[in-house]
């Protein structure tokens, strides 16, 4: 019987109302790890201070040349993703910084975000995977 997966953040309360707690696909708990990899600054989890990205790193460092800060990124993710997601083989991770206006409010704001995809191969099905994501730069945040 295969392992089942949970969706994040666990849901205690259904867990101890003996209920049936939400499951997803290994597609989806991929993504949902590689999300919480992006997410994580480095020295947060304390059990494993190297887990985390290098977008924390960088969050409010906007000034650096593009280029730089983007293939700073895109290395440090690349080296995450194959050292802590073993479920994947053949990644391959491309990121694009992008700008959009912000009108929350009456002042007009430039943000700047990620917008990331991974692609590979799931190591136990042998099938394609795929991976897209958008990050607020500046504080670190989910489009």
């Amino acid at each position: 019987m295969a392992k089942p997966y949970y969706q994040a953040p666990f849901d205690f309360k259904r867990f101890f109302e003996k209920k049936e707690l939400k499951k997803l696909s290994l597609q989806d708990s991929i993504s949902q790890f590689i999300s919480v990899i992006i997410t994580t600054y480095f020295e947060e989890y304390t059990f494993d201070e190297q887990f985390g990205s290098e977008i924390w790193e960088t969050d409010f460092d906007l000034l650096v040349n593009t280029n730089v800060l983007k293939e700073r990124i895109k290395k440090s993710l690349t080296k995450q993703i194959k050292t802590y997601e073993k479920r994947l083989s053949n990644v391959d991770l491309n990121i694009e910084l992008m700008e959009s206006l912000s009108s929350k409010t009456n002042k007009v704001r430039l943000k700047k975000y990620l917008y990331i995809t991974i692609k590979g191969t799931i190591v136990k099905t042998d099938e394609p995977f795929s991976f897209n994501g958008d990050y607020y730069l500046a504080p670190l945040s989910y489009k």
